[in-house]
């Protein structure tokens, strides 16, 4: 095989590349990209609109997959949604709007000057769970 390659489906392709970083065979940046464009599918991107002065509430555009007991993230703060209530904003409702088009996620820990907060959709991704994709980043430390 020439290059690295255009898609990596399951963990085993995530190892195989990795083999073949460790004999020289490709760059361990290349697969230190994938890995992490991979880590990023886990979760759902929403922008935020709004943070509560007690900075444990936030409201993004609307999200229909927001649930209670999600995980999120919000730059170095993780935690839960404890609550999730899908509201319309006041700029829909003058406009004549009947839909929500907000979603107000209460947060187990607070987040402060976040423009976005990740919403986990998937626990694996590939096959790989959060402790394989550590492993894999581990690895290719060595290889930098």
């Amino acid at each position: 095989m020439k290059g690295f390659p255009k898609t990596l489906k399951t963990k085993e392709d995530y190892y195989n590349c990795l083999a073949m970083v460790a004999a020289g065979e490709l760059a361990a940046a290349d697969l230190l990209a994938k890995i992490e464009g991979a880590e990023k599918q886990r979760y759902i991107q929403c922008a935020v609109v709004e943070t509560a002065a007690e900075k444990k509430a936030v409201t993004v555009y609307y999200c229909d997959e927001a649930a209670v007991g999600m995980k999120f993230t919000a730059g170095d703060v993780s935690g839960t949604i404890t609550a999730v209530t899908h509201v319309q904003s006041e700029d829909a409702e003058a406009a004549g709007e009947t839909a929500n088009d907000r979603t107000a996620l209460t947060l187990s820990k607070a987040v402060s000057g976040c423009a976005v907060i990740g919403l986990e959709r998937a626990e694996t991704v590939a096959g790989m769970t959060v402790d394989d994709i550590t492993a894999l980043k581990g690895v290719l430390k060595q290889y930098e």
